[in-house]
């Protein structure tokens, strides 16, 4: 925890760059352009500015940003890292964990000095600086201030009077959607609803005297969450109970987050946790409402607080100990980012607030109302336990709120983990097998075209269920595998979804209904939709999407050449998702409303019978088809799958 002032001052540019050593070489000259030295990393947004600031500094440095999703940041990169083909600069939201043994130490470095202590403390390892914190946020509620006031209700001071908005606005139809719900998440993850729930607590636990204590007392391995945190959940537990929140809003069961940005433009939803990069889009957008950041808040009239988190946390691949050419480049690079023109350059990028340089002076007062007195008091909050833990804990606390598990029983899962450790990390940490060659998952390609990593998930759900056909979101695919071997962690990764796998009889024409909609969201710019179709026991081709032109499915066919039939019954693997477990709803679903097996909102599917139900998911059929195949690596590649319109040659 640290006590923090927001700086409205500006400070010397030209004397920290020389400071930093960031003019340290030379400008190339034009002949050398070719000569550049390519520079690597991922990143869940374009960052034009800083990148535009390294390559004017250092004219030798090609600084090459893969566009990615922070979910394959921060898993595959660490897989990516394990196999020997991670990037030079190493991004992650989660510092901990077996990552770090592959990135260096920056000790010895300068930049290493330069940030608050507070923020770099909690993710050193080993007593060693591997990584630098990211420019970062503040969070918090983000209320709709419009609809508060339609209401006849101020801005909340406490949680009662948080929670009256919210009583009220059921009672009156205002700030509510279909599914009755009025607060979501944006991200629906362990990590953000583990971090949300912590920051509840800031104000009448963390904040306070016995907060500190027992976080001392937790740090130092003598305190634990039971006893403790047993009556934590109080505020959101009496929520769900009134329906403020479903049971899905804060579940992990959900491969959608609730669109949470759309709901609060369109009213339909009336409170969310989000950051001040969600708090600014919503009100720069072109809406009839007005919306305010709100501190968390107190039940005992404690002061409120805001918690501030950086965006991610930057290294550099220890591999490249071997190369002092590329390493010089990574070392320049992070140089100018630990100046304030760096941070700034990046902050323009990201719409990140907050910079966690130990001297840094903003000139700008950007705070938004509602939190700026938590600000100009120094009440912010910077989260002081591991990553990993804050993830269980996540993970934990929603079992319970979702009625899956009593709080005692899930508070003592969390101690034992923070002491012992648990059998999941250990499956975790075991080798599941083996893979010939690397089955790539980059650039959203499962969600486009044929994959190999597509392929080996489709046939290994085919063999689990003994269907004739099996289907597979190309959105339920989040990483790669990579030559040689294989974890459970990494399966997991791949497939990190729960959605469980069916078996149902359809017609041909059915089959080609369903894949019609798996190619609807395939535009070439932007990011394709998740429905796309990876399969196994057939092969279609399709037009993609241009311009205003729908995607066009042209063929569909067995694997033997022979043409689906339209009136022929197949067997069909498909998940409880697609057949409308969670209804058709915000995207849940993604269409297959054709599909439908189980949802009372949507017409119930024709031509289409239950076959079989399974408690397996896409990752447990990987995890049987390495079981079953482990006398040799496994092989997956491109067969021919599926054809696009004009790309066949290219």
């Amino acid at each position: 925890m640290r006590y923090s002032r927001l700086l409205l001052t500006a400070i010397c540019l030209n004397t920290a760059l020389i400071a930093m050593g960031c003019h340290s070489q030379p400008p190339a000259s034009e002949g050398n352009e070719s000569r550049k030295i390519e520079i690597s990393m991922m990143y869940p947004m374009n960052l034009k500015h800083f990148e535009q600031l390294v390559e004017t500094e250092y004219p030798d440095i090609d600084l090459k940003i893969e566009m990615t999703t922070t979910a394959a940041m921060n898993g595959d990169s660490e897989r990516r890292l394990r196999n020997g083909h991670g990037t030079d600069l190493v991004v992650t939201t989660l510092p901990t964990g077996e990552a770090g043994d592959y990135v260096m130490d920056l000790s010895a470095e300068t930049l290493a000095t330069v940030y608050q202590g507070s923020v770099s403390s909690p993710v050193m390892i080993e007593g060693q600086t591997r990584y630098i914190p990211l420019p970062g946020q503040y969070e918090g509620y983000i209320l709709n201030k419009t609809l508060a006031e339609q209401l006849g209700k101020q801005i909340p001071a406490t949680n009662e009077e948080l929670s009256d908005i919210l009583k009220a606005g059921k009672e009156q139809g205002k700030g509510i959607g279909e599914d009755k719900a009025m607060f979501g998440l944006t991200t629906v993850s362990p990590d953000s609803v583990g971090t949300y729930i912590i920051g509840t607590q800031v104000p009448d636990f963390l904040g306070t005297a016995e907060g500190i204590k027992w976080m001392s007392d937790f740090n130092a391995g003598t305190a634990g969450f039971s006893g403790t945190w047993d009556d934590r959940l109080g505020l959101l537990e009496g929520w769900a109970g009134e329906g403020y929140l479903t049971a899905g809003t804060l579940s992990l069961k959900t491969k959608n987050a609730m669109p949470c940005e759309d709901r609060m433009l369109g009213g339909t939803l009336m409170l969310s946790y989000g950051n001040v990069q969600m708090f600014t889009k919503l009100n720069s957008a072109d809406s009839q409402y007005e919306f305010i950041m709100l501190p968390y808040l107190s039940d005992e009239g404690n002061a409120p607080w805001v918690i501030s988190r950086p965006d991610g946390y930057i290294g550099i691949n220890r591999a490249l100990e071997t190369d002092k050419s590329r390493l010089d480049a990574c070392i320049r690079i992070l140089n100018l980012l630990s100046t304030p023109e760096g941070q700034e350059a990046w902050m323009e990028d990201t719409a990140a607030l907050y910079s966690y340089l130990a001297d840094y002076k903003s000139s700008q007062a950007v705070v938004p109302e509602g939190i700026a007195d938590c600000v100009e008091q120094g009440y912010i909050y910077d989260l002081q336990m591991p990553s990993n833990i804050i993830r269980f804990f996540g993970k934990n606390m929603s079992l319970v709120l979702d009625c899956k598990t009593e709080i005692g029983d899930a508070l003592a899962l969390v101690d034992d983990y923070c002491r012992n450790g648990s059998s999941e990390v250990d499956y975790d940490q075991s080798v599941a097998g083996s893979v010939e060659e690397d089955l790539i998952y980059e650039n959203y390609n499962t969600r486009r075209e044929e994959t190999a990593i597509g392929n080996l998930v489709a046939d290994a759900v085919k063999e689990y269920c003994g269907s004739d056909i099996a289907v597979i979101n190309g959105g339920g695919i989040r990483a790669s595998l990579y030559e040689g071997d294989v974890r459970g962690e990494d399966l997991n990764a791949v497939c990190p979804y729960s959605n469980q796998l069916i078996v149902v009889r359809a017609k041909g024409r059915v089959i080609e209904e369903m894949l019609q909609n798996g190619i609807s969201q395939t535009a070439r710019d932007g990011v394709p939709g998740g429905r796309f179709l990876q399969v196994s026991g057939l092969c279609y081709s399709y037009r993609s999407m241009e311009d205003e032109k729908p995607a066009v499915l042209l063929s569909v066919s067995l694997p033997d050449g022979s043409a689906l039939e339209e009136d022929t019954w197949y067997t069909l693997a498909i998940t409880d998702y697609m057949a409308g477990r969670n209804g058709y709803l915000d995207n849940n679903g993604d269409g297959y409303t054709m599909l439908n097996l189980y949802s009372d909102t949507a017409p119930k599917a024709k031509n289409v019978e239950i076959v079989k139900e399974t408690d397996a998911t896409y990752a447990d059929a990987l995890r049987k088809y390495f079981e079953n195949h482990n006398m040799e690596p496994i092989r997956a590649g491109l067969e021919g799958r599926i054809i696009i319109a004009g790309e066949e040659n290219e």
